[in-house]
């Protein structure tokens, strides 16, 4: 895993979780240039949120900022039955900005992960949410979830961003 530059309109997430689970699921936003991410930020509950635009360090955490390459990306759509393409930088950030302020948060319809592929894409999808609910079933992921599972397992996906 290697490390390059955020670029306008990269999708980005921090892996998440606590110290029982280690990482269990990864917080995803655009990045917006000037140091600036949108995504969802907690309301009341972990089970509520809105859209904002806010810093990197309050993005992270304290956690490691990693880029979703949009070739692995693109190849994870390839092998479905899903047709993708990406907006460009400027326009991926435009859709971000037109959801600032919207609630609707849910896990598995609507998440932070959801709202990122959707500006970059056009797709309301999230790996995430497809395969905590193959998961749950307690069946072998296959087609684009499987790919996209073995993805993840593997971390073959993701680069770390430099900022």
């Amino acid at each position: 895993m290697g490390s390059r530059k955020l670029k306008l309109g990269d999708i980005v997430f921090c892996q998440r979780g606590n110290i029982l689970f280690g990482d269990t699921y990864q917080h995803y936003g655009v990045y917006a240039g000037y140091h600036k991410i949108i995504h969802y930020i907690k309301g009341d509950s972990s089970f509520d949120g809105r859209i904002a635009e806010t810093s990197i360090e309050e993005f992270c955490d304290g956690d490691t900022l990693y880029i979703a390459e949009e070739d692995t990306l693109l190849s994870i759509f390839q092998d479905s039955d899903v047709a993708a393409s990406f907006y460009g930088p400027r326009e991926t950030v435009q859709r971000a900005r037109s959801e600032i302020g919207k609630g609707g948060y849910n896990l598995l319809t609507h998440n932070c992960e959801h709202f990122a592929v959707w500006c970059k894409t056009g797709l309301d999808v999230s790996t995430q949410a497809s395969i905590s609910g193959v998961l749950i079933k307690g069946i072998e992921p296959n087609g684009i979830t499987g790919t996209i599972f073995r993805l993840l397992r593997n971390h073959i996906w993701r680069v770390e961003a430099e900022y």
